[in-house]
């Protein structure tokens, strides 16, 4: 050992003491990091990824998105994620701009609300500039759903300063309402109050033109010289013998159908169309009648077998076709073809088998028998309705091709009970 320097013990505890420092550092630098974040990104990937692929247990109005939601949303990771109802990722900022990354990229994103709601979220995050736009590019899948879907004999609404059109709600007159509901009611009793408990979407801030789109002038009715007060049609007794009027109003409520098509959803389609998304799939649901009804509305107004919403969503799927065969990057539109009530389910007016086997093309040449005549009203409504558009003529379906594959029902009571059909349309030859 001759020859050997003693150890500089000054410097020994010199370094011993800055890698303590370090190390303590360290520690405290970890513990203002969310202990999540201390896995590697691939990892933290896989949860998110995990977590979206759980099935949904919540009922289809409790994923709705609302008109109200206009009114606050000030878009970012964490109010995307909210309004989509995936709130259990609202835990830190960094873990909510992940978690929409990987869900607008892997997932399909559900959309349950009103055309024009949609449009002007989607517009607000895109006005956002650089984080908006990328976001609305990884979009890669949706699903369309309108859970409160309006009456149309008050489309649009037209209301003042917000509040009902019946009389008794703005008498003038004061109502102790505590002696009339109880006192120990722990609800609100203001029904001008359209956060509460009375809210309805549909009527929701009327008076605020940001959250409805643009209606056109009407004029109101000329009254008739020798009739100035509507008594001529007027009859409050059901008489038999005197015709019904009820056409007229349906007639109505059919011009308000294409007025929310061409206000709202022709609008919504051409902006998914826009360079602003990269759309490759859409869903979107359409319906069955029970045989019952399918005969008795066929019988009481030939040429509206089909209830209105129904007609809505055939609107909406034509135009998602006419979407891909016009978009380079839309791959598919997918139909959920469900049963329209619990009637429909257990005595449908469709063979949903029989449709697998034959398709949803419903080509004049393909029933020589007569034996599909009320099948697929749905269907037929759309190829119709493309015909007219000059896109299909006679039986051409635009060179798409279509798989069909039966859904048979698990017997889950929390979802929509019955059999379905998922029909899945892609640019080919059919």
């Amino acid at each position: 050992m001759a020859g050997r320097e003693p150890p500089d013990l000054a410097s020994l505890d010199a370094t011993t003491a800055s890698r303590r420092d370090t190390f303590a550092a360290e520690r405290a630098q970890r513990k203002h990091v969310f202990p999540f974040l201390e896995l590697p990104r691939e990892l933290r990937d896989q949860i998110y990824d995990y977590a979206f692929t759980i099935p949904e247990d919540r009922a289809d109005r409790a994923l709705r998105i609302e008109r109200r939601h206009l009114k606050y949303f000030r878009p970012s990771a964490a109010s995307i994620l909210l309004v989509l109802h995936h709130e259990y990722f609202l835990l830190n900022h960094q873990i909510a701009r992940e978690a929409l990354e990987l869900l607008f990229k892997k997932h399909t994103v559900h959309l349950s609300c009103g055309p024009y709601v949609l449009q002007q979220l989607l517009a607000r995050i895109e006005d956002t500039g650089g984080p908006g736009k990328q976001w609305l590019k990884r979009i890669k899948k949706i699903e369309l759903d309108w859970i409160t879907f309006p009456n149309l004999r008050l489309y649009p609404p037209e209301r003042s300063e917000g509040k009902r059109e019946w009389y008794w709600e703005n008498d003038g007159h004061e109502v102790d309402v505590d002696y009339i509901r109880g006192a120990q009611y722990n609800g609100h009793y203001d029904e001008h109050d359209y956060e509460g408990g009375y809210y309805d979407d549909n009527f929701y801030e009327a008076e605020n033109a940001s959250l409805y789109p643009t209606w056109p002038h009407r004029n109101a009715p000329a009254s008739n010289a020798n009739d100035p007060f509507g008594f001529a049609t007027h009859y409050p007794f059901a008489d038999p013998s005197r015709p019904s009027t009820v056409d007229d109003s349906t007639s109505d409520v059919d011009i308000k159908l294409d007025l929310l098509v061409s206000l709202e959803v022709t609008p919504l389609f051409d902006y998914l169309a826009s360079p602003t998304f990269a759309l490759a799939s859409i869903t979107l649901p359409l319906y069955f009648l029970s045989r019952a009804s399918h005969h008795h509305r066929g019988a009481s107004r030939p040429g509206y077998t089909l209830p209105l919403k129904i007609r809505y969503w055939v609107h909406n799927c034509i135009h998602a076709l006419l979407m891909l065969r016009e978009s380079e990057a839309l791959q598919e539109v997918r139909v959920k073809y469900m049963p329209w009530d619990v009637w429909a389910s257990m005595e449908p007016a469709d063979d949903l088998r029989r449709m697998v086997e034959k398709g949803v093309w419903f080509r004049s040449s393909d029933d020589a028998n007569g034996e599909r005549e009320s099948e697929g009203e749905a269907f037929r409504a759309v190829w119709a309705g493309l015909q007219e558009r000059g896109v299909c003529k006679g039986d051409e379906r635009m060179g798409l091709a279509a798989e069909v594959r039966f859904v048979k029902w698990e017997f889950d009571l929390d979802k929509r009970v019955g059999d379905e059909l998922e029909v899945v349309f892609t640019k080919g030859v059919a």
